[in-house]
């Protein structure tokens, strides 16, 4: 059994699961469908992942629709599934709820780790893009129909 990780540990420490795909693709797919195969037989449910295809699917499924996850953040979001922090499952394990307990976990948790980080600075922010610059040549003033759309008018303002 691993040790518990707290979703802030994982966000804080954690190894993007893209990346880590990147460079050891065969060992971090192997972990996913341990961790996906664990959670199942966790649950116990009584309609669940029972075939190698299905828990390939599920794996493919997590890696394609939440490439910005990070390992240690899968591994917190089973232990809250586990744990029914995401709500009863009635029985049923598959992948739409094993996906649906992630975009929660992304929607819920994760947001709220992001929004205790520090607030950006907008000012800076948009000095550093020079937004002031654009500002003066933005025309605010309705425009009447010439015919040309804005490409042509600004490549003709541009030269």
């Amino acid at each position: 059994m691993t040790a518990p990780i707290t979703p802030n540990e994982a966000w804080t420490h954690g190894t993007n699961l893209m990346r880590a795909v990147r460079l050891h693709p065969q060992e971090v797919r192997a972990w996913l469908y341990a961790e996906v195969a664990r959670l199942c037989k966790d649950i116990d449910a009584n309609k669940t992942l029972s075939t190698d295809e299905q828990l390939q699917f599920t794996c493919r499924a997590i890696l394609d629709d939440f490439p910005a996850l990070k390992m240690e953040e899968v591994r917190a979001a089973f232990d809250m599934i586990r744990t029914g922090k995401f709500g009863k499952l009635y029985e049923r394990l598959k992948t739409a709820e094993i996906l649906d307990a992630l975009r929660r976990y992304e929607g819920e948790v994760r947001t709220e780790i992001l929004e205790r980080r520090e607030p950006v600075d907008l000012t800076a922010s948009l000095a550093r893009l020079k937004l002031s610059e654009h500002i003066d040549n933005i025309n605010t003033e309705p425009h009447a129909f010439s015919g040309e759309g804005v490409g042509t008018r600004l490549r003709n303002k541009i030269g």
